[in-house]
């Protein structure tokens, strides 16, 4: 257990903006798609 803890400290700054990014897409393409 506290390995994944440490593993998700390490990845977790990097992963998180990925993920961050796709959502923003899948909300802009829910929204409308003239915000580019």
């Amino acid at each position: 257990m506290k390995n994944l803890i440490r593993k998700a400290i390490k990845y977790g700054p990097v992963v998180y903006p990925i993920v961050k990014k796709f959502m923003n897409k899948r909300k802009q393409k829910r929204t409308s798609k003239a915000s580019y």
